[in-house]
């Protein structure tokens, strides 16, 4: 029985196990460890720091405010921090336009290799208003810049040599005829251009040629009387050939011419002269067209009629050119008397 009995788990003979054994490491060591561990620590995170987004919800955040800011970046002005000048974020074509213009104030020799991309970038905006803006806007430029003025004419030159009026060139080249008051450079560009459209033929060209001459026939009619006939003669040839509302502005603008463009005065067909003073003395019959070859409603007449009668009280009796230099009422008698003296003495 004694032979089967399990031995004791814990004899209380037996030898007290020993501690652990300290780490295999120089004494230096240890008191690094021990002086370290004995230092406060101290955190790299900052309360001011930025909030953290992850890569993946940034992605998704710029393309909604981008969403949302679209329909607002074409108007919308970023300042440079660098000085005062602000910087317009439009559309393509205005970014474009302002690139051209930048490369060409550096760089002028590349104004010829540049400037079929600058046309082709205002191309699209060639409508009635735009044309008489821009006839404008190159009246304007054209006092500051002689060499705007010259490029604008051959400019003009080329290109109604080159294009059918497909883009309304011929329209636009009227507007400056009529705007530029350059009767030697742009009146020869326009009898040209009808003689080489009436050439080409069409209901297009035919409209259109009908349209500048409402517009420039009368300004035409003193510069060169014999060259508008020669225009009117292959305006009458061509149309057999024309149908629908082409064959309508033939009408229009022969009956317009054969009334004198609308004035009752009698058209002086010298070349260079100017219109006469008596164009505004009566516009009971005058007809009166806008830049878009429309004419004016009887509202717009009667407009007309009253604004250019309104100053006929100050020019009553041209005879005595005193009366247009009377004092001032508030004078006094001397004062008047010596002011009469001194507008006498100045004629002398």
């Amino acid at each position: 029985m004694d032979d089967n009995k399990a031995p004791a788990l814990w004899d209380a003979k037996c030898e007290a196990p020993k501690g652990l054994r300290p780490p295999n490491a120089p004494p230096t060591r240890l008191l690094e460890d021990t002086k370290t561990s004995e230092k406060p620590f101290k955190s790299s995170l900052s309360a001011d720091a930025p909030e953290f987004i992850p890569a993946s919800m940034k992605s998704s955040v710029t393309t909604q405010s981008s969403g949302v800011q679209d329909r607002l970046k074409k108007f919308k002005v970023v300042e440079n921090s660098g000085g005062n000048d602000s910087e317009f974020v439009g559309s393509p074509d205005d970014i474009r336009l302002k690139h051209l213009i930048d490369t060409l104030t550096k760089d002028p020799g590349q104004f010829s290799d540049l400037l079929d991309i600058f046309m082709d970038t205002l191309s699209p905006r060639t409508s009635n208003s735009s044309r008489y803006t821009a006839a404008r806007l190159c009246c304007f430029i054209e006092q500051c810049c002689p060499e705007f003025r010259a490029e604008l004419h051959l400019t003009c030159q080329k290109q109604l040599k080159v294009h059918t009026n497909k883009s309304g060139l011929l329209l636009f080249v009227a507007e400056l005829y009529t705007q530029l008051h350059h009767e030697n450079i742009y009146g020869g560009y326009l009898i040209d251009a009808y003689k080489h459209l009436l050439a080409v033929g069409g209901n297009d060209n035919v409209k259109s040629i009908c349209q500048a001459l409402k517009l420039t026939g009368y300004s035409l009619e003193l510069y060169d009387k014999k060259a508008l006939d020669e225009v009117f003669e292959k305006l009458n040839e061509v149309k057999p050939t024309v149908t629908g509302t082409a064959l309508s502005l033939i009408n229009s603008v022969v009956n317009l011419r054969s009334s004198q463009w609308g004035h009752n005065s009698p058209t002086n067909s010298s070349s260079n002269s100017e219109p006469e003073n008596t164009y505004w003395s009566d516009t009971s019959h005058t007809v009166f067209y806008s830049s878009d070859g429309s004419k004016f409603t009887s509202e717009e007449n009667d407009f007309l009629a009253a604004n250019m009668n309104s100053t006929e009280e100050y020019l009553t009796d041209l005879s005595d050119p005193d009366e247009l230099c009377d004092p001032e009422p508030e004078m006094d008698e001397e004062i008047q008397a010596a002011f009469k003296d001194f507008v006498k003495l100045s004629k002398r």
